[in-house]
């Protein structure tokens, strides 16, 4: 808490730190990088971590986390990257991360997060990489996510999402990656997934998908699999 001027605070790949990741950490005013994967800690993300206006970079990924991600994490503006996959976090995915304008990177992937996905996704418009893969996800993909007009990556796979497949998914023109399966989607796929030029990898198997595969599937010319 004395160290009011750090920067950056890195103290990734140990496995042997463990322990919980103190209050204190938000008296950290001057911290860009708070990078903490691969290690032991355990216990909640504390709220105070909202009060780190200049972070940067939020890498908590691969721990024993679990709890809720605190509503407070919307107050990092400048947030670029946010990492908290591989952890035990049991909440839903909380509305203020619509807040964070600066996003870039978030992977959520690997917890037990239930709830839907909030609209406010939608606002995270410099989003280039958006992973909440195995986890207990449920509700319906926002349409929303078609603002995303950055994104490259999209992984949902292994959730409960049900509903359709959003039209507005045509509008995302940086897309590379769409990952769907293992989910409860019990629409057709839409058309407008022809629109998506730079899509090489397009997994939609082990859902309730109806209807035929639409012909404008053949404009992917990209496509891998």
């Amino acid at each position: 808490g004395n160290l009011s001027n750090l920067i950056d605070l890195l103290l990734n790949n140990n496995y042997n730190i463990e322990g919980t990741l103190p209050s204190e950490v938000g008296m950290l005013s001057q911290l860009q990088r708070l990078w903490l994967p691969q290690n032991n800690f355990k216990g909640t993300i504390p709220t105070e971590v909202g009060m780190l206006s200049r972070l940067q970079n939020l890498l908590l990924g691969e721990n024993n986390f679990e709890g809720a991600i605190p509503s407070e994490i919307g107050l990092l503006k400048q947030l670029s990257q946010l990492k908290l996959h591989h952890n035990n976090i049991h909440s839903a995915i909380p509305s203020e991360i619509g807040m964070m304008s600066q996003l870039q990177e978030l992977r959520l992937y690997e917890n037990n997060m239930n709830g839907t996905i909030p609209s406010e996704v939608g606002m995270l418009l410099q989003l280039v990489d958006l992973s909440f893969a195995q986890n207990s996800i449920t509700g319906t993909i926002p349409s929303e996510i078609g603002m995303l007009k950055r994104l490259q990556k999209l992984e949902l796979d292994d959730n409960k999402i049900d509903g359709v497949i959003p039209s507005e998914v045509g509008k995302l023109s940086q897309l590379q990656r769409f990952w769907l399966y293992i989910n409860n989607i019990n629409s057709t796929i839409p058309p407008e997934i022809g629109m998506l030029s730079q899509l090489q990898d397009l997994l939609l198997d082990r859902n309730n998908i109806t209807g035929t595969i639409p012909t404008e599937v053949g404009n992917l010319s990209m496509l891998s699999k």
